[in-house]
Order: C-alpha cells, then sequence, then structure tokens
C-alpha cells in the first residue's frame, strides 16, 4: 500500500480522482457508484474511524471496492490523522529549552 507518512498526498490524489469521475459520469451513474461503495464498507471494520463518510466512499472507488485495500487504505489515513493529533498536542506542550547548556567538565566539577 503506502507508508503512513505519504497519507496526506494520497488522501489529495483520491478526493481529485474522485472529481474527475464524477466529471467523467452521469449524475446517476456517480451517485450509484457512491451507493456502491458504501455498501461496499459497511461491516468493514470493527472500529469506528474518526474519517468522513464522503472520504472513506472515495477511497473505496479509489481502490475499485477491493475490501483489503479499501481497509489498509483507511486505517493508514486514521493513523495518520492520529499521529499528527499527538504531534500538535505534543508540540502545545513542549517545554522550551533550557537557556545554559551543561557540557561535561562543568558537570564534573559541579559534583
Amino acid at each position: 500500500m503506502f507508508p503512513v507518512d505519504r497519507a496526506p498526498r494520497y488522501v489529495e490524489e483520491t478526493v481529485a480522482a474522485a472529481a474527475r469521475l464524477q466529471e467523467q459520469t452521469t449524475p446517476g451513474q456517480y451517485a450509484a457508484l457512491l451507493r456502491r461503495a458504501e455498501r461496499s464498507l459497511e461491516g468493514l471494520l470493527r472500529v469506528e474511524l474518526d474519517l468522513e463518510p464522503e472520504l472513506m466512499a472515495k477511497v473505496a472507488l479509489r481502490e475499485r471496492f477491493d475490501r483489503a485495500r479499501t481497509k489498509q487504505a483507511l486505517l493508514n489515513i486514521a493513523t495518520w490523522k492520529l499521529i499528527a493529533g499527538v504531534a500538535k498536542a505534543w508540540t502545545a506542550w513542549k517545554a522550551p529549552a533550557a537557556a545554559t547548556c551543561r557540557t561535561a567538565p562543568a558537570l564534573a566539577t559541579a559534583v
């Protein structure tokens, strides 16, 4: 599939591909494809992901309704969002670095 750090690009490409597909098909055809994608997502995961249902359907479309590939892609995207959220929280709580740096000789004389 793809590494987690490439998830933002994968999401952008998925949304763009869905937009191209929508332009190339009639509204009825595109609606039928979305319904099929939503049906393919039913029962796919045993956990609830913090992803938009529209994005999940677009991923299913991109992966051509292959359940294993769709599941892997959704889990990678959810993992990326989780990592990004933790990273933002960590940088918000990170203390500023100390102004002075203690070198080995300074540490030896302090003891």
